[in-house]
């Protein structure tokens, strides 16, 4: 479970972390850059507005992580999440009991390179994806350096982006 819980930090961690936008790391994303519609009053889709929604809610994650707000971590889950590592972790109650014991991992060290932002033809779907890295606590508190690749992907909810699928690759 230590490596399963390293795996998933970092995905927490790169998976959202694209962008350094100063957004508030709380429970309350209202004022996220994704709560709100990616569409303008015409109903013409800004593919440029949707990616630094994702991106400004993968910074608000990133800083989740790091200050060990589980509660701040869920808004970005879809219900029914489906999270890959070593085994499968299904929906947000899950990925909460998750996180609980993740935040503890102490990352450090981290890194990551976003190779972009995709959405579907018709926009109700983006995923991200890239390279990760970083330094946490493993057995008995020796460091463990982990790198791979991730992937979120992301539903367009009444106008906001929440992480349906995300998995990570060590």
């Amino acid at each position: 479970m230590e490596s399963r819980g390293a795996a998933l930090f970092t995905v927490g961690v790169f998976l959202l972390s694209g962008c350094n936008k100063p957004t508030p790391a709380t429970a309350d994303s209202a004022g996220l850059p994704g709560a709100t519609t990616s569409s303008t009053a015409a109903g013409t889709f800004d593919e440029n507005l949707a990616r630094a929604q994702i991106l400004g809610a993968d910074s608000a994650f990133l800083r989740a992580m790091a200050s060990k707000h589980v509660d701040s971590l869920m808004v970005y889950y879809d219900p029914n999440v489906v999270s890959l590592g070593k085994a499968p972790v299904k929906g947000t109650s899950d990925l909460r009991k998750y996180y609980d014991n993740a935040v503890n991992a102490n990352a450090r060290d981290a890194s990551f390179q976003s190779d972009g932002v995709n959405f579907s033809a018709d926009h109700s779907m983006a995923w991200d994806y890239g390279t990760f890295s970083q330094t946490s606590d493993g057995p008995n508190g020796k460091p463990v350096k982990s790198s791979g690749t991730f992937l979120n992907v992301w539903k367009n909810v009444d106008g906001r982006w929440k992480i349906v699928a995300e998995i990570s690759c060590s």
